[in-house]
């Protein structure tokens, strides 16, 4: 099993993006924000995106965050050492960004065929929980030019939508976080009651939050973590993936959240050059 792993610098955010195809405004540029409404939406069920830097940048993971793709989207991911070669220094052919769970994790009947870690739906169910990230890990590369391929053709929207692009280098700690993590769903409806005792609801909003402890972290992963919440704080956010690549794929997209660092706690050494920390990761 891969250890955990934490992306904290995205390169999308310094990379000029191009679509080949949008919907109106609602073009490249909405992958460099963090927020739900903004959308690159394209007109079809496919969409190329083109992510080129002035320099060379480390990438090793490509993963497009609250999508309305479901678990028959396609993607293929290509890197390029220079702006027109022909010959991808990657290439991670056409693979399943969100897969569905085997077939033989539960009974037939029980669960709807093609069914995963997420509630399928467009930027209308984000709000509530909806959507769904996909992710493609590989071998570190440099590289100046990145071309990712969507498709998902059996979309009932019709269309595909992103709202958030992440890609960059990844920090894996030399050991694994203690036994214990949990993923908490966090809603902030307030039930309340009518003056006829009537049971009535304010929905709010949905997130998850995914608690760790990172106990024993070496020397070296100690000055990484360090490094990671000073430049990120609580405010800039990261890509964090408890299991990523492992077999069961609904396992890790349930423990894979797009969020900020919702605390700050101090980095304590527990014994002699082995360090402690925990950590939560608040969804956003």
């Amino acid at each position: 099993m891969n250890n955990l792993r934490i992306l904290h610098d995205n390169a999308v955010d310094r990379a000029v993006l191009t679509a080949s195809s949008q919907a109106g405004a609602l073009g490249p540029a909405n992958l460099q924000r963090d927020e739900r409404s903004a959308v690159l939406r394209a007109v079809g069920t496919s969409v190329m995106i083109t992510a080129t830097w002035p320099t060379q940048e480390l990438i090793a993971c490509v993963a497009p965050i609250r999508t309305n793709m479901n678990s028959s989207a396609r993607m293929r991911v290509r890197g390029y050492e220079r702006v027109g070669d022909a010959v991808p220094v990657i290439d991670t052919g056409v693979m399943l960004p969100c897969p569905e769970a085997p077939l033989g994790d539960s009974p037939f009947g029980y669960l709807p065929l093609g069914w995963n870690g997420y509630t399928w739906g467009g930027v209308n169910t984000w709000a509530r929980g909806g959507g769904s990230d996909g992710v493609a890990w590989f071998e570190p590369v440099s590289v100046r030019q990145l071309v990712i391929e969507l498709s998902s053709v059996d979309n009932p929207d019709g269309y595909i939508e992103i709202s958030r692009l992440v890609a960059g280098m990844y920090w894996a700690p030399e050991y694994n976080p203690s036994y214990g993590a949990s993923l908490t769903a966090v809603d902030t409806s307030e039930g309340y009651r009518t003056a006829a005792g009537a049971a009535k609801t304010n929905v709010g909003t949905r997130h998850r939050l995914l608690n760790i402890n990172l106990e024993f972290l070496t020397r070296h992963d100690r000055a990484r973590l360090a490094r990671i919440v000073d430049e990120c704080g609580t405010v800039r956010p990261l890509l964090c993936s408890l299991f990523p690549e492992h077999a069961d794929p609904v396992l890790e997209q349930q423990h894979m959240v797009y969020g900020r660092v919702a605390n700050i706690d101090a980095i304590s050494a527990s014994s002699f050059d082995i360090y402690s920390a925990p950590l939560q990761i608040e969804g956003y």
